[in-house]
């Protein structure tokens, strides 16, 4: 287990009620299941869509690399990781 910082930006922010987050992971999945706990559907309704995957628009960036949403599982997070999540940033 890593220590990590979540970044939350924008409508996710608002929701959530927070900017960022500290939490102990093994990898980006782990970090979303640990998220999903501790803000429910706060935090579920915007991520995900209602399959439990998450939605094509967010991006999510791990220390400055884009994490793939096919291995979530197997990106493996390091103490001092930053994993970002960046909501739409302009609506259609």
């Amino acid at each position: 287990m890593a220590r990590i910082t979540v970044r939350f930006y924008t409508t996710l922010k608002e929701k959530v009620g927070k900017g960022k987050v500290e939490l102990d992971a093994k990898n980006v999945a782990d970090a979303l299941e640990n998220l999903k706990r501790q803000f429910g559907t706060k935090f579920t309704d915007q991520l995900y869509d209602p399959s439990d995957k998450i939605k094509d628009y967010y991006i999510l960036l791990l220390s400055g690399h884009t994490v793939d949403r096919e291995e979530i599982k197997k990106t493996k997070v390091k103490e001092g990781d930053i994993l970002h999540i960046f909501p739409p940033i302009a609506g259609g």
